[in-house]
């Protein structure tokens, strides 16, 4: 699939605007950058053509589009606590904040694989009857950069066979509707991958990195591979980090990233430790 760039006359245009209100719409495209030339000439290309549903709604963007800069959200992820003249965390005995619990969350699923996401509460008779928590989804990838999605009238098991043949890279969006104080994080998988296969956690990755956004959580990309299986691999930010919940901005949302080996299927369980109030 080729890129394909749409050219629009528009003043003034904030890109980093432009970028949120493009991520943050329904178009399934993936936008591959946003150029200016002259004072009123914008061009925004996507990695393949838009469908007429979603050039519509890129139209109505440019149309609403204000030209604004974002506002800079300072302390996306903040370290909470006192600290020393220098601005270092200073250790102290409490663990968080006074009224707040402990309340790990757990998620396990299969990378390439449809409705693998594991994400329930305890009720329920039986291991699938229990309610979906509502706060994560997967999503899934081709080389193209362009989201594979299920289509209407698609079955099962068709968009399995997409999938097995198409994706390369796996995300699940973890974003609970409450303010947390995260500190760590476990991670451990079913077995080795088939070949490398790299892993990130980015907070706030809606939110670009020049107005305080997609920060990193574990960086550099983690080599599977370099794992036993059923290894149990843990990060401990040593002090908590506070995560405030933004229904407009999704500064909460820590997205998981894997990349690996077409349509593998890595059995993946994470669990992030967090208090909340």
């Amino acid at each position: 699939m080729s890129d394909v760039t749409y050219t629009f006359t528009k003043y003034p245009v904030d890109i980093g605007r432009l970028e949120f209100e493009i991520n943050s719409s329904s178009i399934i495209i993936t936008l591959h950058g946003i150029t200016l030339d002259g004072t009123d000439q914008v061009n925004i290309t996507f990695n393949g053509a838009l469908s007429a549903d979603s050039e519509a709604i890129l139209n109505a963007i440019i149309l609403n589009h204000t030209g604004e800069p974002l506002p800079i959200i300072p302390n996306i992820v903040s370290l909470d606590g006192p600290k020393d003249p220098d601005g270092r965390i200073l250790t102290r005995q409490a663990t968080t904040r006074d009224g707040w619990a402990y309340s790990p969350r757990s998620l396990d699923f299969y990378t390439s694989k449809y409705k693998s996401l594991y994400n329930r509460k305890h009720n329920g008779a039986g291991i699938d009857d229990g309610t979906d928590m509502g706060d994560a989804l997967m999503k899934f990838y081709d080389t193209n950069g362009t989201e594979l999605v299920k289509a209407e009238n698609e079955s099962d098991a068709d968009f399995q066979t997409r999938l097995d043949s198409s994706c390369i890279k796996t995300f699940v969006d973890f974003e609970p509707t409450f303010d947390i104080d995260i500190y760590g994080c476990k991670l451990m998988f079913e077995s080795a991958p088939i070949d490398r296969a790299y892993l990130w956690a980015i907070v706030a990755p809606d939110v670009p990195e020049a107005y305080g956004g997609s920060k990193a959580f574990m960086g550099g990309g983690m080599n599977l591979k370099m794992m036993l299986p059923k290894e149990i691999g843990y990060t401990d930010g040593k002090s908590s980090k506070l995560i405030r919940y933004d229904p407009v901005y999704h500064s909460g949302k820590i997205r998981l990233i894997l990349k690996h080996s077409l349509g593998e299927k890595l059995g993946i369980q994470m669990i992030y430790e967090f208090y909340q109030q």
